[in-house]
């Protein structure tokens, strides 16, 4: 009975090592599949983190521009350039705000003949 005993026991060890080795295997594709998963996500994060920085990079620039432009010329006092925007209408606001090529554009709409003359310099 002893000898039964010790049998059982030396067949059961191998089938419980045996199952151990087994579990553990597949711990260990699990956790490199998690490994992976891992790298790939903090790749995506560092790639999202480079673009939040670019873009908060160009909207700081572009408020520092604005800010700069904005108080620069509190009024149509500076002379537009020739592909330049337009500025918004005020009340009291000549001709003489707008590029050369605006005003010769005007000038025309006004006068057809004018259309013959230079732009003013």
């Amino acid at each position: 009975m002893v000898r039964l005993l010790v049998s059982f026991a030396e067949a059961a060890m191998p089938s419980v090592l045996g199952l151990l080795e087994t579990r553990e295997g597949n711990v260990r594709e699990v956790v490199a599949r998690l490994r992976e998963e891992a790298e790939r996500v903090q790749a995506a994060l560092g790639s999202g983190q480079v673009e939040l920085s670019r873009l908060a990079d160009a909207r700081a620039t572009v408020a520092e521009v604005l800010s700069r432009d904005g108080s620069a010329g509190a009024g149509p006092a500076e002379r537009a350039v020739a592909g330049s925007v337009v500025p918004e209408r005020i009340e009291g606001m000549g001709v003489q705000v707008l590029a050369a090529e605006y005003q010769q554009i005007l000038s025309v709409l006004a006068d057809p003949a004018a259309a013959q003359k230079p732009a003013p310099e």
